[in-house]
């Protein structure tokens, strides 16, 4: 990348807000490195008289879903309106996207009945290295609703063994969230912390063995898909990864008309809005509250 598109790229990032998170930061400048990584490809070195026509270009040519290539305006957006404040572009984020449409229900989200997460937890053997550990972690993804990157930063005092509650505030939204301690996984964690867990000065519940430090997000996916692979579950076009397990328990909370507030407190959510995209895999929930269709007889 030029000098320029570089400097562009640097004072973006230096100029978000410290409210973000680490990884929302991260995600919006490698956003934003792809749309200049385009310029440059197209013969464009800096943001001096900017024809607007090729940033709908780069847009057109993105093959994502609708709520990612949304995502991705907010993000371009920001930008221009960076470049703006700064004096480095002649046009500001809402002269190139005055309007950005999203669409959260563009997809089904991906979710599990609940005998096919028995047989994908079925696969796990507790006698064998870590599965005693890979139970722990499934379960809470499965029972609690906790994100992956909460269940991996899971620290020994969020755990309110007394109470049998977890409580901690959550890495993605900084909010904090109070979910019950089933007694299966209060056991299984009791057997973990005593007999499987590696020896570390860290205040995680689950280290790894190789480093003696905090798992990444990433390395649940990979245990879950492993075990999915094992079984007999059949996934066609569904994820299959830990955030599947999330949606899987509010599928099951909507099947036992368990009230959207609850839902909302349980999955850690701001607000009734966030919690209402899941209503989008409760078909037939769905079919039992449509209006029955009026026919022309007296």
């Amino acid at each position: 990348m030029n000098k320029n598109l570089a400097e562009y790229l640097l004072i973006f990032k230096e100029n978000q807000r410290r409210e973000l998170s680490p990884k929302t930061i991260a995600r919006k400048v490698y956003e934003t490195e792809q749309f200049l990584i385009y310029l440059e490809s197209n013969g464009k070195n800096d943001l001096k008289n900017f024809d607007v026509t090729v940033v709908y270009k780069y847009i057109t040519s993105l093959n994502f879903a609708t709520q990612t290539i949304s995502g991705i305006q907010f993000t371009l957006r920001n930008f221009f309106n960076i470049m703006f404040e700064k004096g480095l572009c002649e046009i500001d984020g809402y002269k190139v996207f005055p309007i950005i449409f999203t669409n959260k229900r563009d997809q089904i989200l991906s979710y599990y009945q609940t005998d096919e997460i028995k047989e994908l937890l079925l696969q796990i053997d507790p006698t064998k290295p870590n599965g005693v550990r890979d139970k722990c972690m499934l379960l809470l993804a499965a029972q609690t609703g906790l994100r992956a990157s909460d269940i991996l930063g899971l620290r020994h005092d969020e755990i309110l063994w007394d109470k049998q509650i977890i409580h901690k505030i959550q890495e993605k939204t900084k909010l904090p969230v109070s979910v019950p301690l089933p007694e299966n996984i209060k056991y299984l964690l009791i057997d973990y912390l005593k007999n499987h867990r590696p020896e570390s000065g860290e205040n995680y519940i689950f280290i790894s063995e190789k480093t003696r430090k905090r798992y990444s997000d990433s390395e649940l996916y990979v245990i879950m898909n492993k075990y999915f692979q094992k079984s007999a579950v059949v996934i066609g076009n569904r994820k299959h990864g830990p955030h599947t397990l999330r949606h899987s328990l509010a599928a099951r909370l909507l099947e036992n008309n368990t009230p959207m507030p609850v839902i909302t407190g349980i999955l850690g959510h701001k607000n009734l809005n966030t919690t209402s995209k899941y209503l989008s895999i409760d078909i037939e929930g769905l079919r039992k509250a449509a209006l029955e269709v009026p026919t022309d007889e007296n």
